[in-house]
């Protein structure tokens, strides 16, 4: 497979489904969570409390793994990205702008989060000052495979958010 097929692939993939588990760990206490993500690339953008466990983790630890996938019913049919990386958060207005905007276009519903408070909403505007922009991004991208058999992975080496070199069949 070439590096142009696997990108796209996986590209596709990513676009496919709306929710990453991301895994963390810290003093050998393993965690994981799921979230909603935006793609901007590779990269995978998302929201999240800034006192959720996992987000106080990648305060002090940002390695992680994340894994994105359907719900399957036979062996032969699993697909999924493993994918292993570092978490961060999202600084500056224009970073900051541009995530929000892509976030947004993917979840439409989001909106209310940003919207101008009403006596209904100054709960949801209380609770998205504790919440945090963070960006998950790849250092390498495994795509898995089982239909042409059990266990096969595609990995795609990411560098500054950009694959590089050809695939190898992992």
């Amino acid at each position: 497979m070439t590096r142009k097929e696997l990108e796209g692939i996986v590209t596709r993939f990513m676009d496919s489904f709306t929710t990453m588990t991301l895994a963390c760990c810290l003093n050998d206490q393993p965690w994981a969570a799921a979230v909603y993500y935006a793609r901007q690339g590779f990269d995978l953008i998302f929201f999240s409390s800034s006192n959720s466990r996992h987000s106080t983790i990648f305060a002090r630890n940002g390695r992680a793994a994340a894994a994105i996938h359907g719900d399957y019913k036979g062996w032969k049919e699993i697909k999924g990205l493993q994918m292993e990386g570092t978490v961060e958060p999202i600084t500056g207005p224009s970073a900051t702008a541009r995530a929000i905007t892509d976030y947004l276009k993917r979840y439409p519903f989001a909106k209310e989060f940003f919207a101008v408070p009403t006596a209904l909403s100054r709960d949801v505007l209380f609770k998205m000052t504790k919440i945090g922009l963070y960006r998950f991004r790849p250092a390498n991208i495994r795509f898995l495979d089982n239909e042409p058999g059990f266990g096969t992975r595609w990995k795609l080496e990411m560098m500054d958010g950009k694959p590089v070199g050809e695939p190898v069949l992992d």
